[in-house]
């Protein structure tokens, strides 16, 4: 017993030994590094280098939170569903062979469910929704789910698909909570705002940004009618349909799109604004559609080298290049080089501006125009017309794509005639577009040229070009042609035959 506990003595005294050998390395002195080590203070400062938030602005730490705690509960996500025709194939065929071992796989079609995600607005309280027209296009199911996990089915009151605008209503729906819609007329440049929906299927997602810019135009590439806010919040497929909303928790702005190379967001998305929406919104509740004033001129911005040759300042209006023959615009007067500066009293800057305006005045409304006339500033009195639903606002004329051949064919205007430096007697139909990949330009078919025959049946509008080559018993049209002031015909093969 004496020599183990002599062994375990001496074990202890080494590993102090050792121990105190390390401290004296390390500092010199072993008793100094451990009062050293002891005197160390902990890691980090001892408080934050500003006051507490509260304390600097009291309630901003709360702001975005009380924001999506209210506005969470209106906004819904929507699952659509519809059926399409889809090419059938069995790939079996492919690795083991088809009939006769020939190795062809089956013809026809067969019918395939194709599903698509998006967010709504809750705008009354029995059941009323304010979407996007592409989140409901063509839906054979709608289904909606509210942030209280509660699933209705819809229906589809009205759409616009001019403004990518639709309408849904919940079946069975009943005192469920409103949103608010605010003023996007008022919206700032720099404004703080959120984008609250159901991207990639994920609801309830709240992203944060600015109004980056308003009255932002794709020049058509989105919508017909754009007048969009563009923003940095964070919109990625699904959100559209959602709601954009200030921080006094209003909505101002209905997602609708997003600039991205990716797919994903990039920092610019886009929102339809509520005063647009809501009054399109309202057309569809109380009448099923959207009627839109109709002017009947050709426009055009103002660019700095246009301004000087027309005594005006640039960017002061929208320069009538063509008035149509029998519009409200010819019985007011209106006339070639006028510069429109103002509708009802509120300037126009823009071609887009001033399409948007008109669209959204109620056809046999009479409205007041602002006209510069060689200097003068003049006034004219339009009773405007409804817009035909086959026209855009402010398009020399109608063009119809033609799915079968791939053109894009548009009628022989007076308008379209001068446009195209072509006499007031030239006969056909012109045309304005050519798919690379379809069989028109297989042909040879090119931008400008002018079909006189088609079938050997004359053809001087787009409805009868279609009726003409709908009476083609084969699968090949011939055509005749005019191109440079002469004439030959082409063989155009249909797609759809």
């Amino acid at each position: 017993m004496k020599v183990m506990r002599m062994k375990n003595y001496l074990s202890r005294l080494s590993l102090i030994f050792i121990f105190a050998l390390i401290l004296s390395a390390c500092s010199g002195s072993p008793m100094l590094a451990v009062k050293a080590l002891a005197a160390q203070p902990h890691f980090g400062a001892d408080a934050p280098p500003l006051a507490p938030l509260e304390q600097r602005a009291p309630g901003f730490k709360q702001v975005f939170a009380d924001v999506a705690e209210q506005v969470i509960p209106v906004v819904v996500s929507i699952r659509s569903a519809k059926v399409v025709q889809v090419p059938n194939f069995n790939p079996f065929d492919f690795f083991f062979g088809g009939p006769g071992d020939q190795q062809v796989p089956e013809q026809g079609q067969r019918e395939q469910r194709q599903e698509g995600i998006g967010s709504g607005v809750i705008v009354s309280s029995d059941g009323y929704i304010l979407t996007n027209n592409h989140v409901v296009e063509g839906a054979d199911d709608l289904t909606v789910t509210l942030s209280d996990n509660r699933e209705f089915t819809a229906k589809i009151i009205g759409t616009d698909p001019p403004s990518d605008i639709a309408v849904i209503k919940l079946d069975g729906a009943k005192n469920l909570r409103v949103a608010h819609l605010g003023d996007s007329d008022k919206l700032r440049i720099g404004e703080l705002v959120m984008a609250i929906g159901s991207p990639y299927g994920l609801p309830e997602t709240v992203t944060m940004g600015i109004v980056s810019a308003s009255g932002r135009s794709t020049g058509g590439n989105i919508n017909a009618y754009e007048n969009f806010i563009q923003t940095d919040a964070a919109i990625n497929p699904g959100n559209s349909g959602g709601a954009l909303v200030n921080l006094d928790g209003s909505v101002v702005g209905i997602n609708s799109a997003i600039f991205s190379r990716s797919g994903g967001n990039q920092g610019i998305g886009f929102a339809i604004p509520i005063n647009m929406a809501r009054q399109i919104m309202d057309a569809l509740i109380s009448e099923g559609r959207v009627s839109r004033g109709y002017l009947g001129v050709n426009i055009q911005d103002v660019d700095s080298d246009m301004a000087d040759q027309l005594g005006v300042k640039p960017n002061s209006g929208v320069v009538v290049t063509g008035v149509r023959e029998g519009t409200p615009a010819e019985k007011a007067g209106l006339k070639e080089y006028d510069v429109i500066t103002a509708v009802d009293g509120a300037k126009v800057t823009s071609t887009t501006e001033l399409r948007n305006k008109v669209a959204m005045i109620k056809p046999g409304t009479k409205t007041n125009f602002t006209v510069q006339r060689e200097g003068k500033d003049m006034n004219f009195s339009v009773v405007l017309a409804e817009l035909d639903e086959n026209l855009l606002a402010g398009a020399p004329s109608s063009e119809k794509k033609v799915d079968k051949t791939g053109l894009t064919l548009q009628n022989l205007t007076p308008e379209v005639r001068r446009q195209a430096g072509l006499d007031d007697s030239q006969k056909g139909v012109i045309i304005v577009g050519v798919d690379p990949s379809s069989t028109a330009a297989a042909s040879r078919l090119r931008q400008g040229d002018i079909i006189l025959e088609a079938n050997r049946k004359e053809v001087n509008s787009v409805a009868e070009f279609n009726r003409a080559i709908s009476g083609v018993s084969g699968d090949t049209v011939l055509l005749r042609i005019e191109r440079g002031g002469g004439t030959f015909f082409a063989t155009l093969k249909l797609s759809g035959k």
